[in-house]
């Protein structure tokens, strides 16, 4: 089953660290992508755990198998998130190619 987590970072340098670190590690089954908040986006997409990503904020997304979620989580975890969650990927939120 393939997982997804989505961090939120304050700033890109951090965002870009965290990706870095990712792509070092190699793990196998992960798409890393990011994205910056922008104003008219839509809040309901952008809260995790009842925290909304502000304007300019750095999301970084990764979609992995689950069985290398808690490596990934433990990667972006150490540039210091302001938030991070991570959910079953359902065929309704799976990511055009």
């Amino acid at each position: 089953m393939t997982e997804v987590v989505v961090a939120i970072y304050k700033t890109a340098l951090a965002a870009e660290t965290a990706i870095a670190d990712l792509e070092a590690a190699r793990v196998p089954t992960a798409k890393i992508r990011q994205f910056v908040r922008r104003r008219s986006a839509d809040e309901d997409i952008l809260e995790i755990r009842g925290r909304s990503a502000a304007s300019g904020d750095r999301l970084v997304r990764v979609a992995v198998e689950e069985r290398h979620t808690s490596l990934v989580q433990s990667i972006l975890d150490m540039q210091a998130p302001a938030a991070m969650t991570q959910a079953p990927l359902t065929p309704a939120s799976t990511p055009n190619p």
